[in-house]
Order: C-alpha cells, then sequence, then structure tokens
C-alpha cells in the first residue's frame, strides 16, 4: 500500500547510516508488489514526474481544507520549512485513514491523469486524496504533487538492496 512506500520514504529520511538505508530498501523490495517497486525504483534512482498542480493551488486548496487564514499558512510553512509536510500537518484527519492502494495506484490513477484535468476536477482529486490518506501518506502524496520527492540514496545503494 501507500503506506508502504511512505514508510520506506520516512525511513530513508530519518538515518544517515547506508545499512540502515540498504535494509529498509531491501525489506520494502521483499514486500512490494512488482508495479509499486517499479515505481519505487523509479523515485528512487532520482527520477520523478513533473510538478502536476501549482503550488499557488495547492496551497490556496490546503488553506480553505485546514479553513485557516493565508498568513497562518505563511507561518506555519515558515516554521516547518517544508510545503509538502505544512500541508501534511494543517489538514484535519481524513476520513478513510488509509490509502490502502499501492504506490503504482496512486501514481498511474490519481497523479498522472491530473495533468489532462481542469482546474475543478484537480481540485476535487485532490481534496478526495488528502482525505484518503493519512499523515504520511498525505506527505508522501503532497511530495509526488509538487515534483519535490528526493531521497538521499545513491544508485550504488539501490542496486545493494535490491
Amino acid at each position: 500500500p501507500m503506506q508502504a512506500f511512505a514508510a520506506l520514504y520516512a525511513a530513508l529520511d530519518e538515518t544517515t547510516r547506508t545499512s540502515e538505508k540498504v535494509a529498509a530498501m531491501a525489506r520494502y523490495f521483499a514486500a512490494a508488489p512488482p508495479a509499486d517497486a517499479a515505481w519505487a525504483l523509479y523515485f528512487l534512482s532520482g527520477r520523478k514526474p513533473r510538478q502536476v498542480i501549482s503550488t499557488r493551488r495547492l496551497s490556496d486548496w490546503a488553506i480553505a481544507a485546514a479553513g485557516i487564514p493565508a498568513w497562518l499558512f505563511s507561518e506555519c510553512y515558515d516554521a516547518v520549512g517544508d510545503f509538502a509536510e505544512t500541508v501534511a500537518l494543517l489538514l484535519p484527519e481524513g476520513s478513510a485513514g488509509g490509502g490502502s492502494e499501492g504506490l503504482a495506484y496512486w501514481i498511474e490513477e490519481r497523479l498522472l491523469p491530473l495533468r489532462g484535468a481542469d482546474e475543478a476536477a484537480q481540485r476535487e482529486a485532490l481534496l478526495r486524496a488528502w482525505d484518503e490518506l493519512d499523515g504520511p501518506g498525505r506527505f508522501l502524496w503532497n511530495k509526488l504533487l509538487t515534483g519535490g520527492l528526493r531521497v538521499g540514496v545513491s544508485q550504488r545503494l539501490v542496486t545493494r538492496a535490491l
């Protein structure tokens, strides 16, 4: 599920130890369905899709969803320092609390179709996704939306994990 890749991303982000990074990736690849593993490999090798929705729209929709004034969002962003994390932290808790579908589903069925959608459809899809995902899933989703997913692993480490 999406939570598995979110957990991998968090594990990689939380350590500087090479052995822990390799072990986390190896665990993920051993358990992930092939399509999810392929997308994970795509991201871990430094690739990313172009930004699908502008940061301005994302922030406007997050401000509205959180029910806060723009100045408060700005202050929170200044304190947190990461746009995707700020949005994930400010949104009210979702109703579904999950994201049981895998990474491939979220990329192929939810993210990539947003590219050709009009603004109203993008907003509806985004709000639905935020409602369906838990905090770590939202954070990862926001990173994917903004094209800001960067993982601190080298090609060599990914190869070792595989």
